[in-house]
């Protein structure tokens, strides 16, 4: 049973290394952890991509797609001792940062 329900689905290359393009995005996609139409997609695209260079899927439970500029404005929360994700909270409320003092803006 996963620990999370959501997550992302990537694809992990037979070197471990999960597919990415040349910016060094991975391709995945989100939907309910072991979702077998969400696995198969991905299976798909993965083929496609990465020119049937074989592999699995691989769930990342609770992670979401965030644009780059979302990833920017982690970082910052991060730096700030903040909750990287503002959208933890909403998720998962016991998840505090150490010394958070019960900031969750």
């Amino acid at each position: 049973m996963p620990d999370r329900i959501f997550g992302i689905c990537a694809w992990r290359l037979p070197n471990g290394e999960l597919l990415m393009d040349a910016d060094r995005n991975i391709m995945c996609a989100e939907g309910f952890v072991g979702d077998p139409v969400v696995e198969r997609q991905v299976a798909e695209a993965a083929a496609y991509w990465s020119d049937r260079a074989g592999g699995k899927v691989h769930w990342v439970e609770g992670a979401r797609k965030v644009s780059d500029a979302e990833a920017e404005g982690q970082t910052e929360r991060l730096l700030d001792g903040k909750i990287p994700d503002p959208m933890e909270d909403f998720f998962d409320p016991t998840k505090l940062m150490p010394g958070d003092g019960g900031s969750h803006d």
